[in-house]
């Protein structure tokens, strides 16, 4: 990576996504905590604060990077830790929406892999938020909030967008990182409002 890629307002602003989803994660969480089995909250939990970190890791390393100091393991963390993250965080989303309640549990087989680049992890981590978007769109159907849907299916084009982005541009331009953040805020801005929507809108009160 070339020191010219990124600036201070640069990594400055990769801290809003983080931000926004966290906001977003935390309204979730507080909504669904008494609709969820105690392993569904588990997944959602562990899940949130795994993608939370590993995008704070990497705003964290881009800010240091700025001012020549460079933490190889925080950038290394990103994919590591929002894989498995977004994963368990689908997986505590469809338990619920299955209507685990609190006190059912279920039985679940954990399997952990070990990989050696990043493009496994990033299917994974492209899978498990496409999914937890899809489900949240489930839920503000349930809901009957129509401008909830739109917002998530907002937040689905923009992360397909960061996908081929990152398959098209070249990271070591400022300009193309300066979109790639862009597009990836603006995709957790729209998250972040939907789930606002349905929490306005007796998320937490609603029978699933």
């Amino acid at each position: 990576m070339t020191e010219g890629a990124y600036s201070i307002p640069m990594a400055i602003v990769d801290f809003l996504p983080v931000l926004f989803y966290f906001l977003a994660a935390w309204l979730i969480a507080k909504d669904l905590y008494n609709k969820s089995s105690k392993t569904a909250f588990a997944f959602l939990a562990t899940g949130s604060i795994m993608v939370f970190i590993g995008g704070a890791f990497k705003a964290l390393w881009k800010l240091l990077f700025c001012f020549g100091i460079n933490y190889p393991f925080f950038f290394a963390c990103f994919f590591p830790m929002q894989a498995p993250g977004f994963c368990l965080y689908l997986a505590g989303l469809i338990m619920t929406l299955r209507g685990l309640k609190k006190g059912r549990e279920n039985d679940m087989n954990v399997m952990a892999a070990t990989v050696t680049t990043s493009m496994p992890l990033l299917i994974f981590q492209t899978l498990g938020s496409i999914g937890s978007l899809i489900v949240m769109c489930i839920f503000a159907k349930k809901l009957k909030q129509p401008p909830a849907i739109i917002l998530f299916i907002f937040s689905i084009i923009c992360l397909l967008g960061m996908g081929y982005l990152a398959a098209t541009l070249d990271s070591t331009l400022s300009w193309a990182n300066w979109v790639e953040q862009g597009v990836n805020t603006l995709g957790q801005i729209f998250f972040f409002m939907g789930v606002l929507i349905l929490h306005k809108n007796g998320l937490a009160n609603e029978k699933i």
